[in-house]
């Protein structure tokens, strides 16, 4: 060979079966020597893989770890959190229904449903999961799908989800609950009932600020859908992204009990704490939600804490300039204890009049507690609230 043939030709390393970690499959397409293995492959009746945009080891991997934590058939791996709630909606109702969002939603499903499945013909209307009866009420026997969030963004909302999706079962309505916050740790809402469940991966799974994905589980029968329509729309996240992820993942377990153990600890001492006016903990006695996320969640409440200042967004400003260990962020679920605005982020989406309704104003963080010593975090607000 020549050295231009030499320098580009593939290595003939067999790749070991017995590595303990993942290896990265860095690799857009495979090759065959038979065009009748291509064409088994593409039309389902052979197992393996052709093109990444299909499938990938590294996407399997963490997608069989997430089905096996959160007790499902299947799951499936995306490039976002949004991309997997979009999936998930339009695996579940390809044509236009009514979806029904609560009012404690996350901006971003808001942003979802009004700019892109809005104008396709899709109808979004509000709905109370906290009033079985109004919800009763509310929901038609025409195709629809209710989306809702193990423990809401932000304010730590836990709706009675058993009764609910019952409620919405029994209505023709299909659930999909966005396990985000919760993760597999806290709770597995396919055991309550729900259709899909869909995860921001970027978060607490990947755990470490550097992944951008999301997740969807549920029954094999739904998830081949999913897989069709992630693959079609190229909704496929990069191999090293999914590696990423399931690496982080593997201490899911240990950072969840961490972090809710310093999130229930955090949110007690500031209840007692100058310039806070309120906060929104389901694991405090004080939150409307306290039963109801007792029964629901199991080891713990969660890591992430909202809490309102009396100095409203001027206050809010000069806790941010003052904090020394927690830094100003617009997401979450990363091993240091983060802040976010909701109003300028995450649910920016929304009108005036609706963050009202939901309770958020320029007075309103997101804590999101991370495995630090409890102490070094109290501290650091005790200083900057002083």
């Amino acid at each position: 060979m020549d050295i231009y043939t030499k320098a580009v030709k593939p290595s003939d390393i067999e790749i070991p079966k017995n590595s303990v970690a993942d290896p990265i499959f860095q690799t857009s397409v495979y090759s065959f020597k038979e065009i009748d293995e291509v064409d088994e492959l593409l039309g389902g009746q052979r197992e393996g893989y052709s093109y990444t945009r299909g499938g990938n080891p590294n996407y399997d991997g963490l997608a069989q770890f997430i089905a096996s934590l959160e007790n499902a058939e299947r799951a499936v791996v995306t490039s976002s959190g949004t991309a997997s709630l979009l999936a998930a909606i339009l695996a579940l109702q390809p044509k236009p229904c009514t979806i029904y969002l609560p009012r404690e939603i996350y901006g971003g499903t808001v942003g979802i449903c009004r700019r892109i499945l809005g104008p396709m013909g899709y109808n979004t209307q509000w709905v109370d999961t906290h009033n079985l009866e109004s919800l009763r009420n509310s929901l038609s026997e025409s195709p629809s799908i209710l989306i809702a969030e193990s423990i809401s963004n932000p304010l730590g909302r836990v709706s009675p989800l058993r009764d609910v999706i019952e409620v919405a079962h029994s209505a023709g309505c299909l659930v999909i609950v966005d396990n985000t916050f919760a993760t597999p740790f806290h709770a597995n809402p396919l055991e309550w009932g729900a259709d899909l469940i869909v995860h921001s991966a970027t978060k607490f799974i990947g755990g470490h600020s550097d992944v951008v994905l999301g997740l969807i589980a549920g029954s094999a029968t739904t998830i081949r859908v999913v897989q069709e329509i992630v693959d079609v729309a190229g909704f496929t996240p990069d191999p090293f992204a999914s590696w990423l992820a399931l690496r982080g993942a593997r201490t899911l377990a240990l950072r969840m009990e961490r972090a809710s153990q310093n999130a229930l600890t955090l949110a007690s001492t500031l209840e007692g704490m100058r310039g806070v006016d309120r906060v929104y903990y389901p694991g405090l006695r004080s939150h409307p939600d306290h039963d109801i996320a007792k029964d629901l969640l199991g080891r713990g409440f969660g890591a992430i804490i909202s809490l309102s200042l009396k100095g409203g967004y001027n206050a809010v400003q000069e806790m941010i300039h003052r904090l020394e260990l927690v830094r100003f962020v617009p997401s979450l679920g990363d091993v240091t204890t983060t802040l976010s605005h909701p109003v300028v982020a995450s649910h920016r989406e929304l009108s005036e009049e609706e963050k009202q309704i939901v309770g958020i104003d320029p007075s309103i963080v997101r804590l999101s507690i991370g495995i630090e010593t409890v102490g070094d975090i109290i501290h650091d607000f005790e200083q900057a609230l002083s």
